[in-house]
């Protein structure tokens, strides 16, 4: 079958994406509770969070290993989907602000059988945490660079930059930044040190960083509390 072959291959990707991030929790959107006991099959180290809007297979995802069901309301588009599934896992006290979970779901909505759909999140408006250098606050347009070598094409003075690492190669795009986010941790990493010597507002540690991330997008970077928000 098809489409039990797609499913079971998200649902394997999704316990394997799960582990290999740290995610707090699998959430995923079912509509007959086939999605749920396939990932339940996989034995994740993390809880699933079972969203449906049936009753019947509400009370069914109890007795999979694992499945903390969650009965929640019909929506039409993906994005009230997932909002509503993530609301519904934070009311079970699983996952809180600022936690990465990884959500499956499939398109069209409503139908089952579909699941084709994974989705890497961070719940609420923080984007990531990290380890905070200096007290400053700033907003600024995202600058993300997995590889050094990418800054000078993408890189417009006042960005938040967002690397791996630094080191004295970028000196100069520090200076012009206007705030730093490493996936490097340390209070003595090159970054932590550029950005007191500097002044500016940096963010160590922040796991994931460049995957989660997307250059263009306009965030406050908080060091005072080691957070990175949506605006």
């Amino acid at each position: 079958d098809v489409a039990f072959d797609v499913t079971n291959a998200i649902s394997h990707a999704t316990c394997t994406t799960a582990h290999d991030l740290g995610a707090k929790a699998i959430i995923t959107v079912t509509k007959s509770g086939v999605t749920a006991r396939q990932l339940s099959k996989f034995r994740p180290y993390y809880p699933i969070v079972g969203c449906t809007t049936e009753e019947n297979v509400w009370r069914q995802l109890n007795l999979s290993w694992g499945v903390v069901p969650m009965l929640i309301e019909e929506v039409e588009d993906t994005d009230a989907l997932f909002e509503a599934a993530v609301e519904a896992a934070e009311r079970t006290g699983l996952v809180k602000s600022g936690d990465l979970v990884v959500i499956t779901a499939g398109v069209p909505l409503g139908i089952s059988g579909t699941t084709n759909m994974m989705k890497v999140h961070v719940v609420g408006h923080v984007l990531l945490t990290g380890e905070g250098v200096t007290d400053q606050v700033v907003s600024a347009r995202l600058c993300v660079c997995k590889h050094l070598e990418s800054i000078p094409k993408r890189f417009r003075d006042g960005d938040i930059l967002v690397v791996r690492e630094t080191n004295n190669s970028i000196v100069e795009y520090l200076r012009r930044c206007s705030g730093i986010i490493t996936e490097e941790s340390g209070a003595n990493s090159h970054a932590a040190i550029a950005g007191l010597a500097m002044d500016k507002p940096v963010i160590t540690g922040a796991e994931h960083a460049t995957d989660l991330l997307k250059s263009g997008a306009v965030v406050t970077l908080d060091a005072q509390t080691g957070r990175v928000s949506a605006c």
